[in-house]
């Protein structure tokens, strides 16, 4: 089975959600609020759609408001994965983003 990949943005205004296949294609895109009502709402999610597919997530980390990404998830320094998923923390830079996806700057 494929594994998915699942790049996380915290802003100001919305969370956004890509995932992609490892052939590139993309699979959900979604906007969530930017603060969940639940401090599991994340882990539960990621556990869940790890449930289908082998989930590699990267909680993307703004440079100049780094504080949207732990009030998204504030357990985040202590989470590197569940049973389903693994999760990694990764700056907003472009070569960041690009590295992760598996694509070279």
């Amino acid at each position: 089975m494929e594994q998915l990949r699942l790049l996380i943005l915290p802003t100001r205004s919305a969370t956004r959600l890509i995932a992609r296949s490892p052939s590139g294609a993309t699979l959900l895109k979604a906007s969530l609020p930017s603060e969940p009502w639940h401090s599991q709402a994340l882990p539960r999610f990621l556990e869940g759609l790890g449930s289908f597919a082998p989930l590699h997530a990267a909680l993307v980390v703004p440079a100049r408001e780094p504080s949207f990404a732990t009030s998204l998830y504030p357990g985040w320094f202590t989470d590197v994965g569940g049973v389903n998923y693994d999760l990694q923390v990764i700056g907003s830079r472009r070569r960041d983003l690009l590295e992760w996806w598996g694509r070279r700057p």
